[in-house]
């Protein structure tokens, strides 16, 4: 998946306003899920996806830390204070690149992140609806 398209699955399951706020948002979204992941995950994941995302999930500290979905969205919304996008609106944010994440990865990757993840996330990668086509 090149990286404009996955940008415009953002943009679209979020609502976002732009392409770039699609890519803020990938950014903090990544950052955040791969302070939750082992290394080795995160590299599995980031194996699947356009370097220049990749990277977001391999340049951080994988501390494990054992996010609930809340503190997951928290964590989000830390990360777009520092952007200039709202991080009241972590949430949507979340769940839009969340879904552009499980459409872009196999299931197996999938399966295999979500074993990492606290139940309590995997809401987060569920019910995905995301139209490739329209973007």
């Amino acid at each position: 998946m090149e990286p404009t398209e996955f940008y415009g699955l953002v943009q679209e399951a979020s609502h976002a306003d732009t392409t770039d706020s699609a890519e803020i948002a990938s950014e903090a979204v990544f950052e955040t899920l791969g302070e939750t992941l082992t290394a080795g995950e995160a590299e599995n994941v980031a194996a699947q996806l356009p370097s220049e995302l990749a990277g977001h999930l391999e340049d951080v500290d994988h501390d494990g830390s054992g996010y609930d979905r809340e503190a997951f969205v928290e964590r989000v919304g830390e990360h777009l204070r520092e952007t200039e996008l709202d991080p009241d609106e972590a949430e949507r944010y979340t769940q839009g690149v969340t879904d552009a994440l499980a459409a872009a990865l196999t299931q197996r990757e999938l399966q295999d992140m979500k074993a990492q993840l606290g139940v309590e996330i995997h809401s987060l990668f569920e019910g995905v609806d995301i139209d490739r086509e329209a973007v």
